[in-house]
């Protein structure tokens, strides 16, 4: 019983992180999928956008700012 709590919470721990790099990975690859198909000048600022993400983990608000920095990128 003294090992239940314990391993109840790593594998709480281990589910919110897979959780985590699941939501990193589908921003980055919706990123990824929004640059083939931009601007020129807005592309690079989604791949970068998204190479950050993969690196550092982020979540649909981070593309979601990513993508206001491309707008601007493409807007100027």
């Amino acid at each position: 019983m003294k090992l239940a709590l314990p391993f109840a919470v790593l594998l709480l721990s281990v589910a919110c992180g897979s959780d985590r790099n699941s939501a990193s990975q589908n921003a980055a690859e919706q990123l990824e999928d929004a640059a083939e198909v931009s601007n020129p000048a807005a592309a690079p600022v989604m791949e970068n956008g998204a190479d950050r993400i993969r690196e550092q983990g982020g979540n649909a608000a981070d593309a979601q700012n990513v993508m206001d920095q491309a707008a601007n990128a493409q807007n100027q």
